[in-house]
């Protein structure tokens, strides 16, 4: 089967998932990212996996920590659990760059599907592609595994995982898997 690539217009992201954790039976999750000029991220960490980033095409920008680094194809830096970090295009042109979770991360694909799908919909908030439905933002929030490291954010974590139990109870994130993982 063909993989799907998703896109996200607001940060110029192209993401197919080329082997899923289910393929490989949890070892890890793959995927290739294209991302156009002037896109990226914010600074964020992981609890639960760490990211292994190939450049493919271009120069891609990563910040680690306090530190930048610029990859060229076939350059990899690996991000460890909990390192705050950020990927970025600040070149003219678009840049390919692959992605290794590991272990593998189930949840993070339905994340980036979730994500990808409201952004498309009309349903975030502008370029900081945050839900505008506080439910929507409790469930990528616990499966994207993503921690921005703004202090405010840290200060509504805990409030955050109450409503993500609420979503489950209210069957929100079935109806979120329904509509854009099915």
């Amino acid at each position: 089967m063909q993989p799907k690539t998703y896109h996200n217009p607001i940060n110029g992201e192209y993401t197919t998932i080329l082997e899923s954790s289910e393929a490989t039976n949890g070892a890890y999750t793959h995927f290739e990212v294209t991302l156009q000029a002037g896109g990226g991220n914010p600074v964020h960490y992981h609890t639960k996996f760490t990211e292994a980033f190939t450049a493919v095409a271009g120069k891609l920008g990563l910040q680690k920590g306090t530190k930048t680094v610029y990859l060229e194809p076939g350059e990899r830096l690996l991000v460890p659990v909990r390192s705050p970090h950020r990927f970025f295009n600040d070149n003219t042109e678009p840049i390919t760059f692959r992605v290794k979770l590991t272990p593998g991360q189930p949840n993070f694909e339905n994340f980036l599907k979730v994500m990808f799908g409201l952004v498309n919909d009309g349903k975030t908030i502008t370029k900081n592609q945050i839900p505008k439905n506080i439910y929507h933002i409790a469930v990528v929030f616990v499966w994207g595994d993503t921690h921005l490291t703004n202090p405010l954010f840290r200060l509504f974590s805990p409030l955050v995982l109450l409503f993500y139990k609420r979503a489950v109870k209210l069957g929100i994130d079935k109806k979120l898997l329904e509509k854009y993982c099915g």
